[in-house]
């Protein structure tokens, strides 16, 4: 116990002789204070890697019990307010791609119409816009647009009529296009059933913290703490209150729900 709480400590107090604030101040501060209730987690970081230090021994291994531990004060960004945000903005992502798909294609609809009029009805512009006073209209105000590309482009289009290049219709219809083919967007902490899942306590403070595991981060690869180790680790870093308690019971319910049963 008391070689992790040292660790943290080390990292604690460099931050703060460097000046360098973290949000995650609190949460070490509190694993430090509360480390007692953290013997459990201790101890099996202690079994699996040993007693090694970062600026010790040879890597990937001597890293491991840092990262971890980095890892565990970092999770107090999967508290149950940050997941009903991150599933709101995907909400809202959603229906921002919805609408910009519809808009796009009434609005290509409407250019293309508005040029059937113009070739069709005697009416004529007074300039007609080409696709190059389109971006440098939209380049107003880029520097690096009007020192390196801006005359580059000019001479494309001097070189190359109207019918090499594309409308501002089709343009618009290639952005509605674009736009309905992506991939829905990943989020960077919390993987997909999470996002996608119902709400709950802190089912999604499991599932994040294992997944985590699994990723190219460093950390030691599908390494999982105990059921009641990880129920110790959300009590203390979610500071949860006496009658909202997690307990190894309610962590391998989580786990063998979602089919992970490495805990």
């Amino acid at each position: 116990m008391n070689f992790c709480k040292a660790f943290i400590k080390r990292e604690l107090d460099d931050h703060k002789e460097k000046q360098i604030w973290m949000s995650y101040w609190p949460v070490m501060e509190r694993m430090i204070e509360r480390a007692d209730e953290l013997r459990l987690p201790f101890r099996e970081l202690v079994e699996a890697f040993g007693y090694s230090d970062m600026y010790e021994g040879c890597p990937p291994d001597n890293a491991y019990i840092w990262l971890t531990l980095e890892h565990i004060w970092g999770s107090f960004d999967f508290r149950k307010e940050d997941v009903i945000k991150a599933r709101e903005e995907f909400k809202e992502l959603k229906a921002l791609k919805d609408e910009i798909v519809e808009l796009a294609l009434k609005l290509a609809e409407k250019l293309q119409r508005q040029s059937e009029q113009y070739e069709t009805s005697g009416f004529s512009k007074p300039e007609y816009q080409f696709i190059d006073d389109l971006i440098e209209q939209a380049s107003e105000g880029n520097y690096l647009y009007k020192t390196h590309v801006s005359e580059k482009l000019k001479s494309l289009t001097y070189q190359y009529d109207l019918k090499y290049w594309p409308s501002r219709s089709e343009l618009i219809s290639a952005v509605a296009n674009f736009e309905e083919t992506q991939p829905s967007p990943r989020h960077c902490q919390f993987p997909d059933h999470v996002i996608n899942g119902r709400q709950s306590d802190f089912k999604d403070f499991v599932i994040a913290f294992d997944d985590k595991f699994d990723e190219l981060n460093g950390l030691p690869t599908n390494f999982r703490f105990s059921n009641n180790a990880i129920a110790d680790i959300i009590n203390v870093v979610l500071d949860l209150p006496s009658d909202k308690l997690a307990s190894g019971d309610a962590v391998r319910n989580v786990r063998s729900k979602h089919g992970n049963l490495k805990g």
